[in-house]
């Protein structure tokens, strides 16, 4: 089960006490997921799903709110996979009740049953506004696997939906945006922290305490491969550092013999030669008395220097 199936499973199954929320989450599900199709020149009022819970949840919310439960047809589809698909038909309520469920959702159709057009719809208490985003989400949200990225999305079907629903999820501090895609609008988030204060938002805490886990593992992860990433670039730089310093020094007294250099350069030559492995700073410990790292670097960088100036003007 997809990780979106999860949540929305979740989601039908919030105990809703006040017939407030619950009308307002019918309507976020209605004006979001519904759609007019024309059979045998008859417009037909749908809701279709692939979820089997979500039907089950809008058809009793339907019942229990309006005294009447849609059609509901069951489909199977060998499309790219067998599935089933969940029809919900609301064209044998009476046209004055439809009308009427439909204008208290802000929809409005016209007498051959087309709808036509949204209208913003006032949700004044917060518990309110949140079973709205709720029935959003259960129509036309979706969720990538937080395991790979983040991104989860709402597809409306009217801007004026998707404006509707980022001023809703502003007053809440989630900071949304939109796009248009093949006539349908989408809003969503791509940010982890925006997504579980989304979920947080909608009553999902099962699938948020899930996404934060999967989110500690994933910094965790992340932390570990800088650490080693930094590591690994430190030890490379400081081989890199010792092989040139030892080239450097075995040019000198193939050249010059070490007995030409300083004596403090001297030392710290041999030193590198008997311990090529050997960091700066375990160089300075065996040197007496003790010299700081970059007191060290400082000696390596003179015979490099030395050497240098043996290979451009000759011995």
């Amino acid at each position: 089960m997809s990780f979106s199936m999860e949540i929305k499973r979740e989601l039908t199954r919030i105990e809703t006490p006040d017939i407030c929320c619950k009308e307002y989450e019918l309507a976020g599900i209605i004006r979001t997921g519904i759609v007019v199709r024309k059979y045998k020149g008859k417009s037909r009022v749908l809701f279709t799903t692939e979820n089997a819970s979500l039907s089950r949840h809008l058809y009793s919310r339907v019942k229990e709110l309006y005294k009447n439960s849609p059609d509901i047809f069951i489909l199977k589809t060998r499309r790219f996979r067998t599935h089933t698909i969940y029809r919900l038909e609301f064209t044998h309520l009476p046209g004055e009740e439809m009308k009427k469920i439909l204008k208290k959702m802000g929809i409005s159709n016209a007498e051959n049953g087309e709808i036509l057009s949204y209208e913003n719809i006032k949700i004044k208490k917060r518990c309110c506004k949140r079973a709205y985003l709720r029935g959003c989400f259960l129509a036309g949200g979706s969720i990538t696997d937080p395991d790979r990225s983040y991104h989860l999305e709402i597809t409306f079907p009217n801007l004026l939906l998707a404006l509707e629903c980022i001023a809703l999820l502003r007053e809440f501090g989630i900071e949304s945006r939109h796009i248009e895609r093949k006539g349908h609008y989408l809003v969503y988030l791509k940010e982890g922290q925006e997504i579980v204060d989304f979920l947080n938002v909608i009553g999902a805490h099962n699938a948020l305490l899930k996404l934060e886990n999967i989110r500690i593992l994933k910094d965790m992860r992340n932390q570990v491969n800088r650490i080693v990433n930094c590591e690994t670039a430190n030890l490379e730089k400081t081989v890199n550092a010792s092989l040139r310093h030892v080239d450097s020094i075995k040019y000198i007294a193939e050249t010059r013999g070490l007995d030409s250099l300083p004596e403090n350069l001297r030392e710290i030559a041999v030193l590198r030669l008997e311990n090529p492995d050997a960091s700066l700073s375990e160089l300075g410990q065996m040197l007496n008395p003790e010299l700081s790292k970059s007191g060290v670097n400082h000696r390596l960088k003179k015979i490099d220097s030395i050497a240098e100036s043996i290979r451009l003007n000759g011995i």
